[in-house]
């Protein structure tokens, strides 16, 4: 009976120590996921931030990237209604061709980094603030000094863990005409 109790052990030592070795692979697994996951998202926000800085470094407005005589962007006569409306002008058909903060309207792309292709989105719009901590959009498209951008980066690599759709990440800046 001895021999049936030692061998009866030895199994239920196998079957613990296979459960542990399962639960180490399972941690090292989702350590890789997450770590991958980390990676992809340090390239995502990368990304959106060089559009915001791109965006940045144009004039505000269509009205003001004419430069006068003393080196200076034109203001319009009306300010906001003298703002042109969202989106590119004639002959900006491409992101090497913007010249102004809301020709980033409605622009859209489909990026490979690191052989990783992100589908990238942005949007202007005017807004308004009472507090200057939360922004809104302004009635109607009513125009005014504040623009807000707004970066929608996703790619297939990403997704929700409940429903597996893809993961959209959203990075926003506002700008302000006084701040220039």
């Amino acid at each position: 009976m001895s021999g049936y109790t030692e061998i009866f052990q030895v199994m239920m030592a196998m079957t613990l120590v296979s459960i542990m070795v399962l639960n180490a692979n399972r941690l090292i697994q989702t350590n890789n996921i997450v770590l991958v996951e980390g990676h992809l998202e340090e390239q995502i926000v990368a990304y959106a931030q060089d559009i915001i800085e791109e965006s940045r470094a144009l004039s505000f407005d269509e009205q003001t990237t004419d430069v006068d005589s003393d080196g200076e962007n034109d203001v319009p006569v009306y300010i906001p209604e003298g703002f042109s409306t969202l989106g590119t002008e004639t002959g900006e058909s491409s992101r090497d061709e913007f010249d102004d903060f809301d020709d980033f309207h409605n622009w859209s792309a489909t990026v490979e980094i690191n052989d990783i292709t992100y589908n990238v989105s942005t949007t202007v719009e005017y807004v308004e603030t009472s507090d200057y901590k939360t922004y809104s959009k302004t009635s109607s498209g009513t125009k005014s000094t504040l623009k807000r951008l707004i970066v929608n980066i996703q790619t297939k690599y990403l997704t929700e863990y409940t429903s597996r759709e893809e993961r959209v990440y959203s990075f926003d800046f506002v700008r302000s005409y006084y701040a220039d």
